[in-house]
Order: structure tokens, then C-alpha cells, then sequence
């Protein structure tokens, strides 16, 4: 993460955000704009075609059906510019795992956050297979990395969907349909 330079409008989507993106965003960008989203119900404040980046830290494997999962992915699609980004990091776990770790991030002046992330429901899949699964139909995938059970996805708004990123989208989402 200590790589990473966020410009222009950042919307955060999580449910604990450790202020680590506040801090990486601030040191770089003092008249952008970033948001945080904290719930469905935060929802209606978000515009459509607003923002640069979209990051989702730790907070995708904490979205329980991959339907609902789906629908975020949508949702951060709609609410991206033309040629924006989505960053995703976060555990790499499959159905019948679980996951109880201490996660050390290395910040911009080599600063390091502890956290510690615990997902013990052995029916949840938030695997880096499936994430970009989810991903590939409205983003494409420009940097993927996976280490010590965390991975890192950097994909870019899709502008022009071909009819496979189409059929691709159907079947998702009628697995969706069917695994819920």
C-alpha cells in the first residue's frame, strides 16, 4: 500500500477503514474530495459517475452473499468515471476455511498499521478467484497479487462492454441466483 497514490475523488466503502486510506489520501490530495460509505443506507449520498478510485479495504469478504457482493460491484461501476479505478484488499479464503490473522500494512514514510482480522463462517467464499470472477465483467484486472492469505486487486472501469463481458454478467448473476 505504500506504493499507492490515490488522485482525484476516493470513495471508501467499508465498515472499518483504520483511517489508513484518510491518511494516505490527505498526504497527496488537499482539494479532492473523499468519501466515506458505511451501509445501504449511506447509499443515496453517492453520485454516479463522480469519482477516480473506489477502495474496498478489508470490507468485501465482510459482504456475506455474493449476490450482495455482485450488486456492490455494480453499484462502484455506476459510481466511477470513465477509466476509474477499484482497489480491493483483502483476505483470501475459501468456503470451508477460516481466518484469524494479524495483517501488518506499510504506509507512505514507512509507517506500519496493525489490524487484526477474524472470519471464522465456513460457508463464505471471498477468495481472490471469485473476487475477480465478480470483477472481470465490469473491470479489467491490471494488478493482482496475493500473499500470506491477503490479495490485492487494481482493476479499471470497463467503457465499452463486448457481448462476452454481457454473458459473462448473466452468469454470475444466475450463480448468484442459484447460491443463495
Amino acid at each position: 500500500m505504500e506504493n499507492e497514490i490515490f488522485r482525484g475523488n476516493l470513495l471508501d466503502v467499508g465498515t472499518d477503514n483504520y483511517g489508513i486510506i484518510y491518511n494516505i489520501y490527505k498526504q497527496y490530495n488537499e482539494d479532492s474530495n473523499l468519501q466515506y460509505i458505511d451501509g445501504a443506507e449511506e447509499k443515496e449520498n453517492i453520485k454516479e459517475g463522480y469519482y477516480d478510485n473506489c477502495i474496498l479495504l478489508f470490507s468485501f469478504s465482510n459482504i456475506f452473499f455474493k449476490k450482495n457482493r455482485m450488486n456492490l460491484i455494480r453499484d462502484i461501476y455506476l459510481y466511477l468515471k470513465e477509466g476509474g479505478n477499484v482497489y480491493i484488499w483483502d483476505i483470501d479464503k475459501k468456503i470451508k476455511e477460516t481466518f484469524n490473522g494479524k495483517i501488518k500494512i506499510l504506509l507512505p514514510g514507512e509507517k506500519i498499521k496493525d489490524i487484526s482480522i477474524k472470519d471464522l463462517n465456513v460457508l463464505k467464499d471471498s477468495s481472490i478467484d471469485t473476487t475477480v470472477k465478480l470483477l472481470s465483467p465490469y473491470f479489467e484486472i491490471q494488478d493482482l497479487k496475493s500473499s500470506d492469505g491477503v490479495y490485492y486487486i487494481k482493476g479499471t472501469k470497463r467503457i465499452n462492454n463486448t457481448k462476452e463481458d454481457e454473458k459473462r454478467k448473466e452468469e454470475i448473476n444466475e450463480s448468484t441466483i442459484s447460491s443463495n
